[in-house]
């Protein structure tokens, strides 16, 4: 709206430098002390304007937040990256104070998590919080511009931007849901596959009944005279393919010949606690009587 009639629009921001911001800034009356240090070098476009986004948005911020505080940019080059640190005293005392300064600045508005998206798709990381007395914001930029890999869960700076530790932290979160619900009920499954097995291998081991012991029986035996010969526990109940139990003979109880093998199997079976029946069934309805 404001440019002239047929001027194009503008592609990208002011090409302005951070010290020509700083002076700017001092210029409408906040206290701004720049540092520079390390050797001059060319900055990729992105890196370049996302440190001025970073200076620009943290004296925006200082100026709202802390108005009259005093704030130090100080930028340091390396071999292969710059960092920006913009710190503020805080507010003067006799000034109202915000009841949370930090969570009035991260909450204010978008300017901070466009600031780190910026930051991010120009292959750095930003860090912001409470300071020493005021308030702090410290952006690392690669030179070239090349991003650097994206770090795992595992090897996560802690200084990672924002967004890369809100997202490890999903990951994390996902990883957990996961182990929940598959781990979990794997394991469960495996115990309680387990608990069957051995309890089936018991009732196998004690369900044998000795062929001596069953021929030692007689029909008319009482049921504590047999019980003295019986092992410590009977079958769940009759093998499959056995037949019908005789008519008249009471309830009958089964036994396992050998281990781990229903059939051939002994029954018994009592009425009035005396042995009426005892024969060996097999599972294609044989039974040879005793």
């Amino acid at each position: 709206m404001l440019r002239a009639d047929g001027e194009s629009a503008p592609a990208t921001p002011v090409d302005e430098t951070v010290s020509a911001l700083v002076e700017r800034a001092c210029g409408s009356g906040m206290a701004v002390e720049l540092t520079d240090e390390g050797p001059e070098a060319p900055l990729a476009p992105m890196t370049g304007l996302a440190l001025h986004r970073v200076v620009q948005e943290s004296l925006t911020n200082a100026a709202r937040h802390a108005p009259g505080a005093a704030v130090a940019v100080r930028l340091v080059r390396e071999e292969r990256w710059i960092t920006v640190t913009v710190t503020d005293s805080g507010r003067p005392p006799g000034t109202s104070a915000d009841p949370d300064p930090a969570h009035a600045r991260s909450s204010g508005g978008t300017g901070l998590v466009g600031l780190d998206e910026r930051v991010r798709l120009a292959g750095g990381t930003l860090t912001h919080g409470p300071s020493a007395d005021g308030f702090a914001v410290r952006a690392r930029l690669p030179l070239s511009g090349e991003r650097p890999p994206v770090p795992s869960a595992d090897s996560l700076d802690p200084e990672a931007p924002t967004s890369a530790r809100e997202l490890d932290r999903a990951r994390r979160r996902v990883r957990r849901g996961l182990k929940q619900t598959i781990v979990v009920p794997v394991a469960a499954l495996a115990v309680l596959v387990a608990l069957m097995s051995g309890f089936q291998f018991y009732g196998q081991t004690r369900s044998v009944l000795e062929r001596a012991q069953f021929d030692r029986m007689r029909v008319g035996d009482s049921r504590a005279d047999v019980e003295t010969r019986l092992p410590a526990r009977a079958m769940d109940g009759p093998p499959d393919g056995v037949g019908p139990e005789p008519s008249g003979v009471g309830r009958c109880d089964y036994y396992r010949t050998r281990k781990y093998a229903a059939t051939p199997a002994y029954r018994l079976c009592f009425r009035t606690d005396r042995l009426t029946d005892k024969a060996i069934v097999t599972d294609v309805d044989n039974e040879e009587d005793r």
